[in-house]
């Protein structure tokens, strides 16, 4: 019969039990919320848009997921978007690579949570349109993360807040999450995996990875 004190006696896990796993999870995501609540008041006074849909339809959380804490409030992922903490000026503009003519850069990309490092990589694709993507792992802020990878998403500063001024490219969009996470929350690309936008000119290649990042490849054509 299973028993909660693994063999020698170490009873580091007893008391565990599904109920009590399942109670720690809720506390955790009670705290990722009230946190969310804070930061998400705090960006509205630099204007931030709420990246969240008004109009709500099947899902309010269907442009960014819980990528964002302006976008699900207690998501998995409450880090600010690399390019939402460039327009706070957190991020330098010596942490951007721009792509903005024909031709390719590679780029190492330091995880969002952690201070260093390049943050994201930007392809201009109109005035006000963007591919961005930047690197996530499941530390600090993100602790609670149901993927880690290459995230991508689309700017474009042209749409309201609350209509998808920032939207999330699912990598895996046929995939059912795993238990207790949601859709979009296990959007990042990962090592060998590229998106593309061909009408845009547009292509990120995830070159390698390891635990502080990512390596990958930008293109416009």
């Amino acid at each position: 019969m299973w028993s909660a004190t693994p063999a020698g006696g170490d009873s580091s896990w007893s008391g565990w039990s599904p109920r009590t796993a399942a109670s720690s999870r809720s506390a955790a995501r009670s705290s990722r919320r009230a946190a969310g609540e804070y930061w998400q008041r705090q960006a509205h006074a630099f204007a931030l848009p709420d990246l969240y849909a008004f109009d709500a339809g099947d899902d309010a959380h269907r442009f960014v997921g819980g990528w964002d804490v302006m976008g699900l409030i207690g998501g998995a992922g409450p880090q600010y978007f690399a390019w939402q903490s460039w327009k706070l000026g957190w991020t330098d503009d010596s942490q951007v690579v721009c792509r903005a003519s024909t031709g390719s850069d590679t780029v190492r990309l330091t995880a969002v949570e952690y201070g260093s490092g390049t943050k994201m990589a930007v392809l201009p694709t109109s005035p006000t349109t963007a591919y961005v993507v930047e690197s996530r792992r499941a530390v600090q802020a993100d602790a609670s993360l149901c993927s880690t990878g290459a995230l991508v998403y689309k700017v474009d500063s042209s749409v309201q807040t609350g209509a998808g001024p920032i939207q999330v490219v699912d990598a895996k969009p046929n995939t059912t999450p795993k238990p207790g996470c949601r859709p979009l929350d296990d959007a990042p690309y990962w090592a060998g995996e590229t998106f593309t936008d061909s009408a845009a000119g547009v292509a990120i290649e995830v070159l390698s990875a390891d635990g502080y990042g990512e390596t990958v490849r930008v293109t416009k054509t």
